[in-house]
């Protein structure tokens, strides 16, 4: 079915939306980025900006399901199964810090879902749609580590790194520098623990 010109307008307005959040926190590090500032950086109005994410919070949900879908899509970010298991690990470790977890955009989408925690709705919303990313890298997980994407745990395997990378991308601007490569090596570690499950 073609889409009609209102829906097609009505995505670009959303893509710009979504590009001026994502300019606002590339360039403003860890703070706050308002629903006003992305209105005036995309040239529209607050108004415009709640037409299409109903709060800040859904904001912040869109612009890192764009980020995770970014990342699936990147043929160099997510290792080949045929390399070996300690490269494989430190490729998608550093990787998922360097691009995504250890990015300050990542703290401030994180800072708006938890000023929406209490709101039941926003939340049951969050929860859907971190739901579908989390089964979508875990097909990809599953592709680059199926050693560890095995058996009754494999689903709590992969939710405990991503997790791991979560819990470090949110301490991170209140951790000494040398705190984080430490704690990645040992997440790499984990991974690489899985090279003999099938034997």
């Amino acid at each position: 079915m073609s889409r009609t010109l209102h829906q097609i307008k009505s995505e670009q307005t959303r893509e710009r939306l979504l590009d001026a959040a994502l300019g606002l926190m590339h360039t403003k590090g860890h703070g706050q980025v308002s629903v006003h500032e992305v209105a005036r950086a995309a040239g529209m109005t607050a108004g415009a900006v709640q037409h299409h994410f109903t709060s800040k919070a859904a904001l912040m949900l869109e612009v890192i399901t764009r980020l995770i879908t970014q990342l699936e899509e990147a043929s160099d970010f997510w290792p080949p199964a045929h390399w070996a298991l300690k490269r494989r690990a430190d490729h998608f470790v550093q990787q998922a810090w360097v691009t995504l977890y250890g990015q300050p955009r990542f703290t401030v989408a994180w800072s708006a879902y938890l000023a929406a925690r209490d709101d039941e709705l926003m939340v049951a919303h969050i929860i859907e749609r971190r739901g579908w990313l989390t089964a979508s890298l875990h097909q990809r997980m599953a592709q680059s580590f199926p050693e560890m994407c095995q058996g009754p745990q494999a689903v709590a395997r992969v939710q405990f790194v991503l997790s791991a990378l979560r819990g470090m991308g949110l301490v991170a601007p209140f951790s000494p520098a040398a705190a984080m490569p430490a704690q990645l090596q040992v997440l790499s570690q984990y991974l690489q623990s899985f090279q003999s499950q099938e034997t």
